[in-house]
């Protein structure tokens, strides 16, 4: 009976829009007109929307409310093609935030429709830039979201430039004992720990194959690159050294499945990727891994992880070959304050015919994060403790034993947004003991990088 009421009166509201289009011209205003086709595109009557924003265009093609109307009514009868059309037509009349928040809407929408949704997020994007409040601003965000699941193209950029005082991971002594002698030897040059500024850019993209309740499948691309540049100290330290030397480039392909488990809250996964890597310009090694992985959500605001993998590395020129296994386990999760913070520990086993690379690493670490800003930051603070051993070690018997403390500090700067990233500063402290002063380093730095705010 709902159902044929529902019929009834859906078809009495059109005989209305009919009647009253049929009469427009002659009775109505063109302010009528434009409530009138809004309205009708808002209750389901794309058709009588279209003709009605038809004929405001005919009288006046500069309207700018009929064509943002007419591009929706366009879009919802599946021409997207003029949707389109319309919607640009909408960014170019534009004038004033609110206009032109709209239109970029529109934009996006019938962008979204005709399945070109990266270019819809980008103009999500520019929405959020232009919007004349914080709610309009939400609601442009929040359909980014949306777009974005729905989009199986994910790319991610990134890009930081972090001053450093060891960017070569050289030693912090000026002088070491080796090879169990019982004098020191002096530390030169690119031993030492030297000075400069990290640049560091990447980029890493997914294309999804399926995507199902039940399974997802994933297309993986990645590139990075780091360099450096020397300071004046740096370079009285190793003259003949360059920033260029120490320089790291890696590229990847690879393959990723997840599928939910029974109950909903589990998702069990695996990948495979290729990959290479270049150091100070040169090829350093090629590699295969394999991995499988476990996320559990535990209660309303917990996630527990788990992974392992094996990585097959076939060094370049005078690198040897070795075979890398490592675990991760960690446990994340928001506080009732709304503070977020994230325990995990890691386990690595390298084997190698080669003492460098041959050894066994553990680590734990702690992130916690701020819900509320501290003047304009938001902060999130992390801590990491690690142990490297290697049983066998070429400068002396005993082997080489590192112990390091890693302490960072984040701010975000939400208040620097600019279409939806926000720049970030983090400030970093390292420090590393070893059983070999030639291996003992520390750095301090300050990494100025940009996030994506949604």
């Amino acid at each position: 009976m709902l159902r044929w009421s529902r019929r009834i009166g859906l078809t009495l509201g059109a005989l209305a829009f009919a009647a009253a289009q049929a009469s427009a011209q002659a009775v109505l205003s063109p302010e009528q007109m434009r409530d009138l086709a809004g309205q009708a595109v808002l209750q389901g009557q794309a058709g009588l929307a279209y003709d009605l924003t038809g004929a405001l265009i005919e009288r006046d093609e500069t309207d700018l409310d009929a064509h943002l109307i007419r591009s929706r009514a366009a879009r919802n009868l599946g021409r997207n093609d003029e949707a389109l059309t319309h919607a640009r037509r909408a960014w170019a009349l534009a004038e004033g935030e609110n206009a032109r928040y709209a239109a970029a809407l529109a934009m996006a929408q019938a962008l979204s429709s005709s399945g070109r949704r990266t270019a819809a997020q980008l103009w999500l994007r520019r929405a959020v830039q232009i919007a004349p409040d914080d709610g309009l601003k939400a609601r442009a965000a929040e359909d980014f979201r949306y777009v974005r699941r729905q989009n199986p193209w994910s790319t991610a950029l990134r890009f930081s430039i972090a001053p450093s005082s060891n960017i070569n991971n050289g030693s912090r002594n000026e002088t070491s004992e080796l090879f169990g002698l019982p004098f020191e030897f002096a530390l030169e040059g690119e031993a030492r720990a030297l000075s400069g500024v990290e640049i560091s850019t990447g980029l890493s993209t997914r294309y999804r194959l399926v995507n199902s309740e039940r399974k997802r499948t994933d297309l993986l691309f990645g590139a990075s690159h780091r360099t450096y540049v020397l300071s004046d100290e740096a370079k009285d330290i190793a003259p003949d050294a360059e920033g260029s030397d120490f320089a790291t480039s890696s590229v990847f392909i690879g393959l990723q499945e997840d599928y939910a488990l029974p109950g909903g809250r589990s998702r069990l996964g695996w990948d495979a990727r290729l990959g290479h890597t270049w150091y100070g310009g040169e090829p350093l090694l090629s590699y295969t891994r394999l991995g499988t992985n476990y996320r559990r959500a535990t209660g309303p605001n917990g996630m527990l992880s788990f992974s392992v993998s094996r990585e097959g590395q076939s060094g370049e020129g005078t690198r040897d070959d070795a075979t890398i296994w490592s675990a991760h386990l960690g446990y994340g999760m928001s506080l009732a304050s709304g503070n977020t913070v994230t325990v995990s520990t890691s386990f690595i086993q390298s084997e190698s015919d080669a003492d460098y690379l041959d050894y066994t690493q553990r680590a734990i670490s702690a992130r916690y994060g701020l819900a509320k800003p501290i003047g304009p930051a938001q902060l999130e603070f992390g801590l990491s403790l690690s142990e490297k051993i290697h049983d066998r070690a070429n400068l002396t018997t005993d082997g080489r034993d590192e112990r390091s403390l890693q302490a960072t500090v984040t701010a975000a700067l939400p208040e620097m947004d600019f279409y939806g990233f926000i720049p970030t500063v983090t400030l970093n402290a390292e420090r590393t003991h070893a059983n070999i002063d030639l291996y003992e380093t520390e750095n301090f730095g300050i990494q100025l990088g940009i996030r994506s705010a949604f």
